[in-house]
């Protein structure tokens, strides 16, 4: 059996990867900083207009690029907080890249704002959260505001949150050669300006990881190889602030891409199939969900809930349901004999729906409870800008999602279970969206 090789994380980030954290470390700094930032942008809504309502929570959206009218060299990022129940922006960014991936952290408080190509990611307190105070779950409702901490290392590109922990997995590159590395992290951790524990691989992959309470699964690839794709997963085991090498499955998984976790079961996409790891408390198997013989190409996406046993996975544009627990995949004749494209697609906060966006800026809505049948669909977006396609964002509160409409500049709030349509008008180009607040608020009436 193979051990990893542990530093301290300074060590980890400063020696092994070239990962940095910059910011602030230390809980006392970070709330300074948050009040001074809150003070220099004047963003302090919470004492203008009272925004103090958890209900509905709140969207950040990205704008799509544009160049300054008195200066064409220059992009403005603009990053925008959407407040649902006051149905306003409240809150104006600015990044310093532009934003390539917008992910949500695992408890919804904060954006993390990937800007790959400049190798960091920023951090947005979305300003909503909850706390246990013993008798009762506290709702805190404060003004958005961007962190002066933020992540930093080679490439960071695929997400990954299951059951309040998050896993970002860096690439890495070849040349000059910078290792793939995984952050973990909650929260609490971005909230004390922290990443909780890191792991350090031993070559550059486009690969991935899941973490699963104390263990975390990721991808393992040759040296030499003449793909970056991985081509099997490796399972370690958390330590404080650092990860030890348990075993590198047998089961292959070539041109590996993809993952998704639920309540027992991780999953990766491979040429050949699925391969499939069931966790039995801290026993992993893995096993292999061959590809069905009228798959074309492979699967190398997925989405699903946690509350599910099946897993939707997407393989061009054939969408397929895969049973974890009985090691099968059906196909889901999503659009007939059209010929029409996704663009985008969501599952609700309850796992009762399922929604498809396709080129014709029709949502075709499912039924999961009642074996994936077609509720209706809805045409909903009149023009497609594929330079900035529309997005979906997922409200964790009710069975509510929210579309972008770059062209019309508006957002498309949809309620999976009534199908009611609503549109809200922005005056700007919206590109990425993702939804923060609090899943489950206390409705206590002392918000701070």
């Amino acid at each position: 059996m193979r051990t990893s090789t542990s530093f301290p994380l300074a060590a980890t980030l400063a020696l092994a990867s070239g990962l940095l954290l910059t910011g602030c470390n230390d809980s006392h700094t970070y709330l300074n900083t948050v009040a001074e930032d809150q003070h220099d942008h004047g963003h302090d809504h919470d004492h203008d207009h009272g925004h103090h309502s958890t209900e509905g929570g709140r969207l950040v959206i990205t704008a799509a690029p544009h160049h300054d009218d008195d200066d064409h060299d220059h992009n403005h990022h603009h990053v925008y907080v959407f407040d649902l129940h006051d149905n306003e922006i409240i809150a104006e960014l600015e990044t310093e890249h532009e934003v390539s991936q917008l992910f949500a952290s695992p408890g919804f408080r904060f954006a993390l704002l990937n800007q790959r190509s400049e190798n960091i990611t920023q951090i947005l307190d979305g300003g909503q959260w909850q706390e246990d105070h013993g008798d009762h779950m506290h709702d805190y409702v404060q003004a958005p505001v961007m962190l002066s901490f933020e992540l930093e290392g080679p490439a960071p590109t695929h997400y990954e949150a299951h059951e309040g922990l998050a896993a970002l997995f860096y690439d890495g590159y070849a040349d000059p050669q910078q290792n793939a590395a995984v952050f973990v992290f909650n929260d609490d951790d971005l909230a004390h300006g922290r990443i909780g524990a890191s792991l350090t691989l031993d070559i550059n992959q486009h690969g991935t990881a899941e973490v699963r309470g104390d263990y975390l699964l990721t991808t393992y690839r040759a040296a030499g190889t003449a793909t970056t794709l991985p081509s099997q997963v490796e399972l370690y085991h958390r330590h404080d602030d650092h990860y030890d090498f348990e075993i590198r499955f047998n089961e292959p998984c070539e041109r590996l891409h993809g993952s998704y976790s639920i309540a027992d079961y991780t999953l990766f996409g491979c040429a050949d199939g699925v391969l499939l790891v069931e966790q039995r408390g801290t026993q992993f198997l893995a096993s292999k969900i061959a590809n069905a013989e009228s798959l074309t190409g492979r699967i190398g996406s997925f989405s699903g809930h946690n509350h599910q046993h099946e897993v939707i996975g997407y393989a061009g544009q054939a969408i397929w349901i895969i049973d974890a627990i009985h090691g099968s995949m059906r196909e889901l004749d999503w659009r007939g004999d059209s010929e029409v494209t996704r663009l985008a697609s969501a599952v609700d906060a309850h796992g009762e729906h399922y929604a498809v966006l396709d080129s014709s800026g029709t949502l075709h809505v499912f039924d999961w409870e009642a074996d994936f049948a077609l509720k209706d669909s809805l045409a909903l977006i009149e023009t497609i800008d594929n330079n900035n396609r529309p997005r979906i964002a997922i409200n964790q509160q009710n069975e509510t999602i929210y579309l972008t409409d770059p062209v019309a500049k508006q957002l498309v709030v949809v309620d999976l279970h009534s199908l009611t349509v609503e549109r809200i008008s922005l005056d700007f180009e919206p590109a990425l969206i993702t939804w923060l607040g609090v899943a489950d608020p206390s409705h206590d009436e002392h918000d701070h």
